[in-house]
């Protein structure tokens, strides 16, 4: 069943000898619903907009006179069962110096006074055109209520570009509502030994739960599973308990749990023009038969939730996993000892090699002759049945297509804005959005970046330069993937983080640098293509994504388009930087670093596989 809204506002604009807001023709304002018998959805856009409401110039969201602001109330009507409401603007015509303008830019809030606070999406039309939208909400609903948002256009005060002048725009609000069943996640697969089911208050205390509570995980609500790992002295205090608060300095370790899901396909060319739009996800089962759809509008497994034990490429009983744990945090500590903790530096300088290594030691894993076996660890309280491992570029690619679902943020995730590369901060904006002096604090610096970040992961705002938290508090600053306490960090800004993704050879094996010093420590032919590194040897294939370069970059994966990898299908979302790998630059890393608009969670980069302070890991846990 499918509700389409009519057009409820229409915004046309023109940027006339500075900035005159215009119409030209009478706003429609009614709108007529089609009605089922269990549900209906309504929406007012907040009426016309005419010339004399607004003089569109450069200026803050909030600037009465120079930018535009509308009330969206929102009425759905539901009996006895869930619906889903998706909001959005239709870009109706988009002159190319707005389009070309990073500082055009939309927010819809609970806030009536402010396009930062009770942030619900936000974004830019940089990139779009005409045919384009920008989703604005995506909620689901199981009672009858009614709800008001805020929606703000406005050209940034940050805006000096003469390009922006005698330009046109026209927006309209759109929508649908659908009796959209959410499916139910695989529940978290735990080692028991050591994995400890924790919820996270707001304020970041960590308590102990039940893995059969209820409210320890609800991905219809945003709000994802979460455990922690302890040291060996205090894990008794924890295991098997419920509602007993954890101290800090005995977790190693959070983990964050990626269930099993199947995503609909949108596109299957190179990239999708920089529309983006909320990714369709259907949570699977284990057990269930991989859905392998090639067309658009069909499913397919994620290929994340494959484990090719035996590396024969082919999918064999006991190969689909219920799920991945994904480090909450790029990984901190250091090589003989790693954690994944929040608040302090990440772990850096290493090379790719040395971080798979490091990366084993979660479950006792070793490498040798480029077999990888697990004991496991008393340090972490893993069995031997977890498998410790550097994330992979699809498992990188299965945390940014859930964000970017009704069960996570839904939108550009915000940035971590550390140029020290401290886990877990957030500029409290997306990348190369609002400078210190704008928002935060009465500093002068214009800086959207510094030492330590705006935020930190549970919502504090820290003292201008310092690392010390200040009273002020605001959860939504955070930069999540699901836009509150329970989701995945650093996937924005930070450090970069090295993926276990590389290019093959012409041989069809993995490469390992550019040259004898910029290299990622594994053996593998270099650049000039006679040259071999001296390092330790790969490990089985299952450890990493192979991209092939005869067919970079619309057929990466399995003679097909690179399927849930974010590369091709995402490619220039959020302006994010879309780099490929090539022989000098074999590897991949992802997210981008400091505040730059072009790093972002679909943001791709490739590198030597060398060691640099500014590049992390992350680590990811597969419980057999």
């Amino acid at each position: 069943i499918l509700i389409i809204f009519s057009i409820i506002i229409s915004i046309m604009g023109g940027t006339l000898s500075y900035w005159t807001w215009q119409t030209s023709e009478a706003q429609k304002t009614n709108v007529t619903f089609k009605v089922t018998p269990t549900f209906s959805c309504a929406a007012d856009g907040g009426g016309n907009i005419t010339s004399a409401d607004v003089s569109l110039a450069p200026a803050t969201c909030t600037n009465s006179t120079y930018a535009i602001k509308r009330t969206i109330t929102v009425k759905p009507t539901t009996s006895n069962m869930d619906m889903l409401m998706n909001l959005w603007l239709n870009v109706d015509v988009l002159d190319s110096g707005l389009s070309d303008s990073q500082n055009f830019k939309y927010a819809l809030t609970t806030s009536s006074n402010s396009c930062e606070t009770g942030v619900v999406s936000t974004g830019t039309f940089n990139g779009k055109t005409a045919g384009g939208k920008a989703y604005i909400l995506s909620k689901k609903y199981s009672v009858t209520t009614t709800e008001t948002y805020y929606l703000y256009i406005w050209l940034d005060k940050a805006e000096t570009s003469s390009s922006t002048m005698d330009q046109k725009f026209s927006l309209s609000l759109g929508g649908d509502c659908t009796n959209t069943i959410l499916s139910k996640p695989e529940a978290p697969v735990l080692d028991d030994d050591g994995m400890i089911p924790v919820v996270i208050s707001d304020t970041g205390v960590v308590k102990t739960i039940s893995k059969t509570d209820n409210n320890w995980y609800d991905y219809s609500n945003k709000e994802w599973a979460n455990v922690i790992l302890t040291t060996s002295s205090s894990r008794s205090k924890y295991l098997g308990t419920s509602g007993v608060e954890v101290t800090k300095s005995d977790i190693l370790a959070y983990y964050v749990w990626i269930p099993r899901y199947k995503y609909k396909i949108w596109t299957t060319g190179v990239g999708s023009n920089g529309k983006e739009q909320p990714i369709d996800i259907a949570f699977e089962g284990k057990d269930d038969a991989m859905t392998l759809g090639t067309t658009v509008d069909s499913y397919r497994t994620h290929p994340a939730f494959w484990w090719d034990s035996d590396n024969d490429r082919v999918v064999d009983s006991g190969e689909t996993l219920a799920g991945i744990w994904v480090g909450k945090f790029e990984t901190t500590g250091d090589a003989t000892a790693p954690t994944v903790l929040p608040d302090i530096q990440s772990l850096g300088n290493q090379k790719v090699s040395e971080q798979f290594i490091a990366s084993l030691k979660f479950s006792g894993g070793r490498l040798t002759n480029g077999n990888v076996t697990f004991s496991g660890s008393d340090t972490y309280g893993l069995s031997s049945t977890t498998n410790s491992h550097m994330m992979k570029n699809n498992e990188w690619g299965a945390v940014a297509y859930l964000s970017h679902s009704i069960y996570g943020a839904n939108r550009e995730i915000y940035i971590n804005n550390s140029s020290s590369h401290y886990t877990g901060r957030s500029g409290g904006n997306v990348g190369g959005s609002t400078a210190i002096n704008t928002v935060y604090t009465d500093q002068t610096s214009t800086k959207q970046y510094n030492s330590y970040g705006f935020y930190t992961w549970d919502g504090y705002l820290l003292d201008y330069d310092t690392n010390d938290k200040s009273t002020t508090h605001d959860i939504t600053k955070v930069a999540s993937t699901t836009g509150n306490i329970t989701g995945i960090y650093d996937m924005s800004g930070g450090a970069s983080d090295y993926v276990m993704g590389v290019l093959a050879d012409s041989s069809g094996k993995p490469r390992s640098g550019n040259n004898a010093s910029y290299n990622s420590g594994f053996n593998g032919l270099l650049t000039d293509d006679t040259s071999y590194t001296e390092g330790i040897a790969f490990p089985t294939s299952e450890y990493y994504d192979l991209y092939t370069p005869a067919n970079i970059p619309t057929e990466v994966c399995g003679g097909g388009i690179c399927y849930g990898h974010a590369l091709s299908e995402s490619s220039a979302w959020y302006s994010d930087t879309n780099f490929l790998v090539s022989s000098f630059w074999p590897w991949f890393s992802r997210g981008g670093f400091g505040s730059n608009s072009s790093s972002g969670i679909f943001n791709s980069y490739n590198e030597q596989g060398r060691e640099r302070i500014d590049f992390s890991w992350r680590s990811v846990l597969v419980v057999r």
